[in-house]
């Protein structure tokens, strides 16, 4: 105890003699006073910062999800009864969400060139009063409106997550942190499938689909309160972390990459435009690409493809959606979990297509009720492949801009997907939907090769900065100075 108190009052002297240094001198400094941490040190510092961000960013991510992916519940819960949307109309509600979704990428940068509590609060209360607004509209327009700006909304959101949390954590340690992101993606299609059941049973004067979009909306609203108090901007400005802690966590996430201390707002766009120009950047955002084809589509129509199987009830289908994806709440958990284990991100988005192309081929060939919506189970598996994806382009990269440039490849490249998935599943071809399963299980073999093909570039990548050097980890006393100075910008990579 006494050691951790000696730790702590150095730290504090350090922080209050550094403010007059320049950034280099400042840098150097800290590497040469810096008292390394111990394993428990590290630790008790993880702990803090996932008691803080996970919960939050779970919860708003899960809202998020499902906000946008309730159509399809609605849809069941007597939308059409009230809105026409025959012909492609259904279709376009999930067209145009991403077509919106796509063009609004970029907003993600805002995560890194605003305060992140503020940023975070804004577009999550906007997207909120939206969702909940739904319920008003009497017209295709009006949806298809409100659509519309939803998906702005969330793009300023969702997509920049994953880069807000490597600001945070080892880049070893990031793929669980993102899999426990992600997964409430699944959660949210888990409990939307229950909760929308339940909403059907009540009779009133307010239509199902309309109590459907209040009460799922309404929360994402208060939540941003939440947001707005509980968020921290970075490391530095983290008011649960003591100065030791800090220090700490300085240390572990500089690791391997470059933080921007003193800088924890503002993109440089140099850096940003090196996210762009690498080759690296693209092959994850072509394998998001495939996850969307054959994911995005599934929350808009698994109920719909249930309750085609004849067997089950509209309200018995909406039920029945929910269990496929706890499924997959938990199977996103232990992979990721895994992939940090094991320091391998390709294998795992390759094992994790693979599973879902199977899911998608037995629901093609398959003609049992049972047999397909036991393929469910397996088809949705697709999506813990985003998980590692959103892990895997954080460790490609080693500067905080650099990695922002390397999300908006993916996610504007990725987010393509659901303009073709949204349209697989038209309602000429049910009752079994074989076509949409043949394209969506090619795109998760497609997924499963690019893993390969990308784990095998960044081993080659990684022997031949061996022979030249580079060393395996980096220490405090490099990465300390190069978080500053962009010195030591080569990295071995997590592949």
């Amino acid at each position: 105890m006494a050691d951790i108190e000696k730790k702590g009052r150095a730290a504090n002297d350090v922080a209050y003699q550094l403010e007059s240094l320049g950034p280099r001198e400042k840098a150097e400094r800290i590497a040469a006073s810096f008292v390394p941490p111990t394993p428990e040190e590290e630790r008790k510092v993880i702990r803090k910062l996932d008691r803080r961000l996970l919960p939050l960013v779970f919860i708003l991510y899960s809202l998020s999800v499902l906000d946008r992916s309730n159509l399809g519940n609605a849809r069941l819960a007597g939308l059409t009864k009230s809105i026409d949307l025959g012909g492609n109309r259904y279709s376009w509600l999930g067209t145009i969400f991403y077509i919106s979704y796509i063009l609004f990428q970029w907003t993600q940068m805002g995560w890194k060139q605003f305060p992140a509590h503020v940023w975070c609060a804004a577009v999550v209360m906007i997207w909120g009063f939206i969702a909940t607004i739904q319920a008003a509209t009497t017209s295709w327009g009006g949806l298809m409106t409100c659509r519309f700006f939803l998906a702005i909304a969330e793009a300023a959101f969702g997509p920049g997550v994953p880069l807000y949390l490597s600001y945070f954590y080892p880049r070893e340690m990031v793929g669980f942190r993102h899999g426990v992101f992600i997964s409430g993606a699944a959660m949210a299609n888990a409990y939307g499938g229950a909760l929308a059941y339940g909403i059907t049973q009540i009779k009133g004067s307010v239509k199902p689909w309309q109590i459907l979009f209040i009460i799922e909306g309404i929360p994402t609203c208060i939540f941003a309160v939440f947001a707005f108090y509980l968020l921290p901007d970075g490391i530095t400005s983290a008011k649960f972390l003591t100065e030791r802690d800090k220090q700490i966590a300085l240390h572990f996430v500089a690791r391997n990459q470059r933080l921007d201390v003193g800088k924890q707002q503002g993109l440089r766009f140099k850096e940003m435009l090196e996210g762009f120009k690498d080759p690296k950047s693209w092959i994850p955002g072509f394998c998001y690409f495939g996850c969307n084809v054959s994911y995005a589509s599934l929350p808009l129509f698994v109920p719909t493809i249930i309750s085609e199987m004849g067997t089950w009830s509209a309200a018995q289908s909406n039920g029945l959606s929910a269990p496929p994806y706890l499924l997959c709440f938990f199977y996103i958990i232990t992979v990721c979990w895994l992939s940090d284990r094991f320091k391998m991100r390709g294998p795992f988005c390759a094992l994790s297509a693979t599973i879902g192309a199977i899911g998608f081929i037995i629901q093609a060939t398959a003609t049992t009720s049972g047999v397909r919506y036991f393929a469910i189970f397996l088809s949705v598996q697709i999506f813990a492949s985003v998980a590692l994806l959103l892990a895997w382009t954080a460790n490609i990269h080693a500067t905080e801009s650099k990695r922002a440039g390397g999300y908006v490849v993916l996610a504007t490249v990725g987010q393509c997907g659901p303009l073709l998935g949204t349209n697989v599943f038209p309602d000429s071809e049910k009752p079994y939907f074989r076509k949409g399963m043949w394209i969506s299980a090619s795109f998760c073999l497609l997924v499963a090769v690019l893993s390969g093909v990308l784990s095998l570039w960044l081993i080659y990548e990684n022997k031949k900065m061996a022979r030249e050097g580079v060393p395996e980890v980096e220490e405090f006393e490099d990465t300390s100075i190069a978080r500053e100075t962009g010195v030591n910008e080569r990295h071995r990579y997590i592949w």
